[in-house]
């Protein structure tokens, strides 16, 4: 059971990865269309303020703003990482970090971390288990209650 909440809180950090990935897509794709949304305005209409007859600076504000929404999101992502990484990193032992980092911070497959611990995926299980007992007391509890 506990070992069960240490890996609830830990994957937290590991779908929050590709919520990373969908917001990195999604600020370059934003970039892309107002790249496509200035390049036709003349500087000199930027400087005069004069975006407003053509509609664009409407526009352009939203997707300032959206993407200023976007970047906040990313970085309280990005603190989550730093902050599981700092819980991981009070276990003792290298390989329980090893294992724990790749999985729940780097998201590889199990076969891939046996590879690099060099363990049968079984016995990588097992250390799994430990780690998850290692980690568990650096939990804050507040957020695993």
């Amino acid at each position: 059971e506990n070992e069960e909440r240490a890996k609830l809180w830990l994957n937290r950090n590991y779908n929050k990865a590709l919520e990373v990935q969908a917001i990195q897509r999604r600020l370059e794709r934003l970039n892309a269309d107002l790249e496509k949304c200035v390049k036709p305005i003349r500087m000199r209409e930027v400087i005069e303020g004069n975006l407003a007859e053509n509609g664009q600076e409407e526009r352009m504000a939203e997707y300032i703003d959206l993407s200023e929404e976007l970047s906040r999101r990313l970085m309280y992502l990005v603190s989550l990482d730093r902050k599981t990484l700092d819980v991981i990193e009070k276990v003792d032992s290298s390989i329980l970090r090893t294992i724990l980092i790749e999985r729940y911070i780097n998201r590889m497959k199990w076969k891939d971390i046996a590879g690099i611990v060099h363990f049968e995926e079984r016995r990588l299980f097992d250390y799994h288990l430990q780690a998850l007992a290692a980690v568990l007391p650096f939990i804050p509890k507040e957020e695993i209650e």
